[in-house]
């Protein structure tokens, strides 16, 4: 499956306590894995800045990131592609967050596309 989650510039603004929900839960013995993800910044106005961004299961372990250090500050459109992690998975939603409690900053919309499978444990 795929999916494209807009972040608002709000959102955005947050993300250091308030992580993202890009796939809900898909209930009990589920497991999201993530076999690919993308992020564009859609810049408007200030540089995106931001501590390592993660795509993880609400509560455990990155799944994908992008790691500050090379990609920090965004001062135009751009696109990232993420390698996945070998990390374990949760039965949680799958969300976006930043890798600190800090806020990142800057002005415009984000965009998170992320191809994932989900495993079934009782049809494994």
């Amino acid at each position: 499956v795929e999916i494209t989650k807009t972040i608002t510039n709000a959102q955005w603004l947050a993300l250091g306590g308030a992580a993202v929900t890009l796939v809900p839960n898909p209930g009990a013995n589920k497991y999201i894995k993530v076999l690919e993800a993308s992020i564009f910044f859609d810049f408007a106005v200030s540089n995106f800045t931001f501590a390592n961004l993660e795509i993880a299961p609400l509560g455990g372990n990155v799944q994908a990131t992008l790691l500050a250090a090379g990609a920090s500050p965004v001062d135009g459109d751009q696109v990232w592609t993420l390698a996945p992690t070998t990390a374990s998975v949760f039965s949680a939603a799958l969300v976006f967050r930043n890798g600190t409690a800090a806020n990142p900053t800057g002005g415009g919309t984000v965009q998170v596309k992320v191809r994932y499978q989900v495993l079934d444990t009782l049809a494994f």
